[in-house]
């Protein structure tokens, strides 16, 4: 657990000593950036208890569905707040991470303010809990990355909520002032269509370029979160063409009819890449992506992908367009600052220096991406 600092205005809830799948360390980058660049907060990291795992296994099947049953032990060591907070924020990757509240002893009566982050619920799942999506009316504020689910929570709860997707760590997504050399022509993390697949491999093996995509599946699990982060941002920052559809794209049991679009666009956009997939037609999507060529409308199941890419690589001017464009919109729109600014401004509270400052950094970053854009384009 972090050390409390009596200078210290938020309060922070973090699983990263007892979750490590490699879906979280988004979150974990969020915590860091308010921890480090944004606010002046103190993280709270509860160690896991030993044998621990057979107590959530029961408490996350009875406390989904009895609210009494939320206050069983969590599995992790109990934390005591010893000071008086202006705002709790907890920044969940789904609703039962709401089970380890029980372990934090006076988050609520602590902290003037309270705010969670849903980073991913699907409707499909809301009358599964009914228990966990009750227990998000004790904070003040709720968010929703995902805009449908935002809309039905704003008719199920007493308190507010607010859809906004994710933001990125833009200080390091961007690859300036020091612009790698884009060493892989195609990227593809996660799922991806078997016949996308073929061709890209086959358009590889044709043209002597690179594809790198994923090769193992199942439950993936991090040694260190921000070796990961590192890493894939590495990537991303080397990637000419990186693919990303619409959220859960082959796992409509889960997602039902929904449609949302996923972090893994803001991530390629950030890191300078050209994003070839789904333009999702919705107003969120217009709202936050809706820049010129934002995103290369390309089909999921894609036979001719080598084509659609060969077409584009006979316009240098226009990829380097792209590049530049994706870059300084996240620069100034989708970087942790603007997403921690809003969550300060529903709790009532004035920034930070250290985000004036950050403001300041990442001006310079735009700064340096639009001079390149001028070479760029002449």
């Amino acid at each position: 657990m972090g050390q409390e600092s009596h200078s210290a205005r938020i309060a922070l809830f973090s699983l990263r000593n007892n979750e490590n799948h490699v879906s979280r360390s988004h979150g974990y980058e969020f915590e860091d950036a308010i921890a480090r660049g944004l606010d002046d907060a103190t993280l709270f990291t509860p160690d896991p208890l030993q044998m621990s795992w057979p107590l959530i296994k029961a408490k996350r099947y009875l406390s989904a569905r009895v609210g009494k049953a939320l206050q069983l032990p969590s599995g992790l060591k109990s934390v005591e707040f010893s000071q008086d907070y202006d705002l709790f924020f907890y920044s969940i990757a789904h609703l039962e991470d709401l089970h380890f509240l029980s372990s934090l002893k006076g988050w609520r009566t602590r902290s003037s303010k309270a705010i969670c982050w849903i980073q991913e619920l699907w409707l499909q799942r809301l009358d599964q809990i009914p228990a966990l999506v009750d227990q998000l009316n004790t904070f003040d504020h709720v968010i929703c990355s995902f805009v449908e689910t935002a809309q039905v929570l704003r008719e199920r709860l007493n308190v507010p909520v607010l859809y906004l997707p994710w933001g990125v760590d833009m200080m390091r997504f961007c690859p300036y002032p020091n612009p790698p050399h884009r060493a892989i022509d195609m990227l593809s993390i996660g799922v991806g269509h078997a016949n996308t697949h073929k061709a890209l491999i086959d358009f590889a093996d044709k043209t002597g370029t690179f594809y790198s995509y994923e090769t193992i599946s199942g439950r993936a699990i991090m040694q260190d979160y921000r070796a990961h982060r590192d890493n894939y941002i590495g990537q991303l920052k080397r990637a000419k063409y990186f693919f990303s559809y619409i959220a859960k794209v082959e796992r409509t049991e889960e997602r039902g009819r929904q449609v949302e679009f996923g972090l893994r666009y803001l991530e390629g956009l950030a890191a300078g890449a050209v994003v070839l997939g789904n333009h999702i037609d919705s107003d969120a999507f217009r709202k936050h992506l809706g820049w010129e060529d934002a995103v290369i409308e390309t089909p999921y199941d894609c036979p001719n992908i080598g084509d659609i890419i060969a077409a584009l690589e006979k316009d240098p001017k226009r990829l380097a367009k792209i590049r530049q464009r994706n870059i300084t919109q996240c620069l100034k729109h989708h970087d942790h600052l603007n997403r921690w600014e809003k969550v300060l401004e529903l709790a009532g509270l004035p920034t930070h220096p250290k985000l004036e400052a950050r403001r300041a950094a990442l001006a310079e970053r735009v700064k340096m991406a639009e001079q390149t854009k001028e070479k760029a384009t002449t």
